[in-house]
C-alpha cells in the first residue's frame, strides 16, 4: 500500500499479514440479527464472538447495527461497510483483527422508520442490545416499567412514533404480528443483573397498554434471555486510532480497543433459532444467576 487508504472491504486482501481479517466469504454473509446501540463494548464482545463463529461455521447470522441515540455511526463504520479493527494491547504488543460481523450500521436518530424496518424484518430472528440502563426506561428499585419516563409517555400516546427502546421493540413485534408473525428471541447484553427480566417486564408492561392484544402475543412468540457479560473495552483515544495507521498503514475511523479476557454467559430461553456462540466460548446455561453472583463477589473482592 503507498498512499494511505481508509478500511473497506476492497482494502481486507491488501492488509498486511499481521492484521487478522476474517476468515469466510464476507460477501456471502446475510443479516440474521440486529443489535440496538452499536457502541465499543458491543464491538469488542458480542460482534467479535460472532465473527468467530462465522470464521468457524458460516450460517447467516451477520448483524445489522441500529443506533437510536447519538453517536451517528453513518461517517466512521457505515462508510467501512460495518468493518472496523479491533485492538488489544498487551504490554508493548498489540493485536489487529478486522472484524465482518457487522454488514450494515443504521441510524435511526431522526426517525425511528429505518429501525422499524429492520427490527420488523422477517430475516432478522434475534436481536440483542447494549443500551446502558437508562435505556430500559425502569424503575431501578423495582424493574418495572416508569410510566412517568418522558419517553414513555410520549410513546403510549404516539405509539406509531416510539423514541424509548421499550416503545420501538413493542412496535416491532406489533409489525411482525401483522406482517409475518415470526418469533423472535430479544437479547440484553447490558451489564445488569436479571437484564432479560427487566427487558421482559418494560417491553410487556408497554403492550399491555396498546390493549389490543399485544401483550398475549409476546407472551407466546418472544423470548428474553438473561445473560452476563464481561469485557473491559477502554474508551477509544486519538493514539488508537492513529496506531493502525502508523503500525499497520490504514485508516480507521470506528476502531474498538479491549483488553484480552471476555465472557458471556446466556441463558437457554430462545424463540427459534440462535447463533451457535457457545461453540466460540460463549457458555449456554439453564440459570445466569449463579454466573452473575460470581462475577460481583470477584469484583468486590
Amino acid at each position: 500500500m503507498s498512499a494511505i487508504e481508509t478500511l473497506s472491504p476492497a482494502l481486507l486482501e491488501r492488509l498486511p499479514a499481521a492484521v487478522q481479517t476474517p476468515a469466510y466469504h464476507r460477501a456471502a454473509l446475510a443479516a440474521g440479527m440486529a443489535h440496538l446501540g452499536v457502541g465499543a463494548f458491543h464491538r469488542c464482545h458480542q460482534a467479535e464472538y460472532t465473527d468467530d463463529l462465522l470464521s468457524l461455521h458460516f450460517d447467516r447470522w451477520g448483524v445489522i447495527g441500529i443506533n437510536i441515540r447519538p453517536p451517528s455511526l453513518t461517517e466512521t463504520l457505515g462508510r467501512q461497510s460495518g468493518l472496523y479493527t479491533r485492538l488489544i494491547r498487551e504490554n508493548s504488543h498489540i493485536e489487529a483483527r478486522v472484524i465482518g460481523s457487522i454488514l450494515e450500521v443504521v441510524d435511526s436518530q431522526a426517525s425511528v422508520a429505518p429501525a422499524l424496518d429492520v427490527l420488523s424484518s422477517p430475516d432478522i430472528e434475534l436481536v440483542t442490545m447494549t443500551v446502558t440502563e437508562k435505556g430500559y426506561c425502569q424503575i431501578p428499585s423495582s424493574g418495572e416499567l416508569d410510566l412517568g419516563h418522558p419517553d414513555i409517555v410520549h410513546d403510549l400516546a404516539n405509539p406509531e412514533r416510539p423514541r424509548s427502546v421499550p416503545g420501538i421493540l413493542a412496535k416491532a413485534l406489533e409489525l411482525r404480528r401483522a406482517t409475518h408473525g415470526r418469533p423472535l428471541t430479544l437479547l440484553s447484553c447490558d451489564n445488569i443483573p436479571t437484564n432479560g427480566v427487566i427487558l421482559a417486564n418494560v417491553v410487556q408492561a408497554f403492550a399491555e397498554r396498546r390493549e389490543n392484544g399485544l401483550a398475549e402475543w409476546i407472551e407466546a412468540n418472544a423470548t428474553f434471555p438473561s445473560a452476563m457479560v464481561d469485557r473491559i473495552a477502554p474508551a477509544v483515544t486519538q493514539d488508537d486510532l492513529d496506531s493502525v495507521e502508523q503500525w499497520f498503514g490504514y485508516r480507521d475511523a470506528a476502531v474498538a480497543v479491549g483488553e484480552p479476557f471476555r465472557q458471556w454467559v446466556i441463558e437457554r430461553k430462545f424463540a427459534g433459532r440462535m447463533p451457535r456462540w457457545d461453540l466460540v466460548g460463549a457458555t449456554f446455561v439453564d440459570d445466569v444467576t449463579p454466573f452473575e453472583h460470581l462475577k460481583m463477589r470477584v469484583l468486590n473482592g
